[in-house]
């Protein structure tokens, strides 16, 4: 089995989160502010990571599908909750 999918799952999950992104429009709160986003984002990365060692991807593919689906869940949480949630 090629573990090619895992890049190319996380790419596609980065252009749908820019797509949520472009919808719902640009967050009030700066990125790195926004800690539950980055939080996701970092469970995301190890969920995926560890999922992906357990299935036989070389450990640079894992690490480099996590990081997309991490960017992913970053972005498209924070521009959810950046909108809908935010205080200053």
């Amino acid at each position: 089995m090629s573990s090619t999918w895992l890049i190319y799952s996380g790419a596609l999950m980065v252009l749908l989160s820019i797509g949520v992104l472009i919808f719902v429009g640009r967050p009030v709160i700066p990125a790195w502010r926004d800690v539950p986003s980055i939080v996701g984002g970092v469970g995301i990365f190890a969920v995926v990571c560890v999922l992906a060692l357990v299935l036989g991807a070389p450990a640079h593919i894992a690490v480099s599908g996590a990081c997309f689906w991490m960017a992913a869940a970053i972005t498209s949480v924070h521009a959810v909750r950046g909108r809908t949630g935010a205080r200053r």
